[in-house]
């Protein structure tokens, strides 16, 4: 039985994959769709989400459909509750993970540190080279590029380096402290000025400009959206998987247990009347016993018993055929149409072979 089950849920599981990935959409769909956002989920959210993908998959993989295509599908309504009821009681648990997180600036900070960068870069490189080698165009068309690139590299490094943002920040900090001493105290602010061969008003532009910097850089927590919908719709899938192999299983219908078989009442009385018979009434009880059998529908038993006959009954011959190994079964080698002697007739009821016979050659 346990083969057939597990071949019978091979063949349905095979059968259903459409079915089944369409139902790791479904639910993958729900769940990015309560998620909301880009930002980093909190654990309450990621189990709301978690809690509405669960129900979107468990509606769509006990649907009354899915459960009549079942290996053993159940036969009304009340069937397929009481399956639900116990495929939902032993289904196991659904805990989604946070996203792997980290610093990192958005997409819209990025690209204007790439067109800052950008216009600096044809800036800078190209009024160089003008200078240089009299070629502006070339410096422009390098400068475009590689100053987005290198604004992009400096505002990512200054934004997941600590240490960097630190520097910056001190180095902020004692230009500050020295300019505001200077102003205060007996004319330094001059000698400061002197010494950094800044202006005041341009030293004040550049303490904005870091500040503005430091700002920009401060980008918040980020996380990796495609990698985490591949992750979820791994794990729906394998929970989809293992909720199937539970739906067949549970849909299977029991086993009756041979200790709780119950023999039909006629053939148990014809039983122990053959086993309280005496020696001249045992032909009488057998004749009962066979009636009982034939009504259940027992074949072989229309021609006469062989103990009713004086003759000692001989064996039945039969020529041999593949067909023949439907009813009987061969001992010893037996080639096609071998003539075999029938050791022990097959057991038939109502058509259906219940046990083999055995044959034997002829030697």
């Amino acid at each position: 039985m346990s083969i057939i089950l597990e071949e019978s849920i091979r063949v349905w599981m095979s059968g259903s994959q459409t079915l089944r990935e369409r139902i790791v959409e479904q639910g993958t769909a729900r769940f990015l769709a309560v998620l909301g956002s880009t930002a980093p989920p909190d654990r309450a959210r990621v189990d709301q989400a978690t809690a509405s993908a669960r129900d979107e998959v468990f509606v769509a993989l006990t649907a009354d459909a899915v459960l009549s295509s079942l290996p053993s599908a159940p036969a009304d309504a009340g069937a397929r509750e009481a399956l639900r009821s116990r495929w939902l009681s032993l289904n196991p648990e659904w805990n989604l993970p946070l996203p792997v997180s980290g610093p990192g600036l958005s997409a819209p900070r990025l690209a204007i540190a790439a067109a800052i960068g950008s216009l600096l870069g044809m800036i800078v490189l190209g009024g160089v080279l003008n200078l240089a080698l009299g070629v502006r165009g070339l410096g422009m068309l390098i400068g475009g590029p590689g100053g987005a690139a290198l604004a992009m590299y400096a505002v990512g490094r200054l934004t997941e380096s600590k240490a960097l943002r630190g520097v910056l920040k001190t180095l902020l900090g004692v230009a500050w402290t020295a300019d505001l001493l200077g102003a205060a105290s007996l004319g330094l602010g001059a000698l400061w000025g002197r010494l950094a061969g800044v202006g005041l008003l341009r030293r004040i532009l550049v303490y904005a400009g870091v500040v503005s910097l430091l700002a920009f850089t401060r980008g918040g927590a980020q996380y990796d959206a495609r990698a985490y919908r591949d992750l979820v719709r791994d794990l729906i899938r394998q929970w989809v998987d293992v909720s199937s192999v539970l739906l067949c299983c549970l849909s299977a219908r029991p086993v009756t247990n041979s200790s709780e078989a119950v023999l039909d009442a006629g053939l148990a009385r014809a039983i122990q009347d053959l086993h309280r018979s005496d020696a001249t009434s045992l032909p009488i009880a057998a004749e009962a016993l066979l009636l009982e059998a034939r009504r259940m529908g027992l074949d072989g038993l229309s021609t006469p018993p062989h103990f009713g006959q004086s003759d000692h009954a001989e064996h039945s011959r039969l020529r041999w055929s593949p067909e023949l190994e439907q009813q009987y079964r061969p001992f010893g080698l037996i080639e096609d149409g071998d003539t075999v002697i029938v050791e022990d007739e097959p057991v038939i009821q109502n058509g259906r072979i219940l046990e083999k016979g055995r044959v034997r050659k002829q030697r």
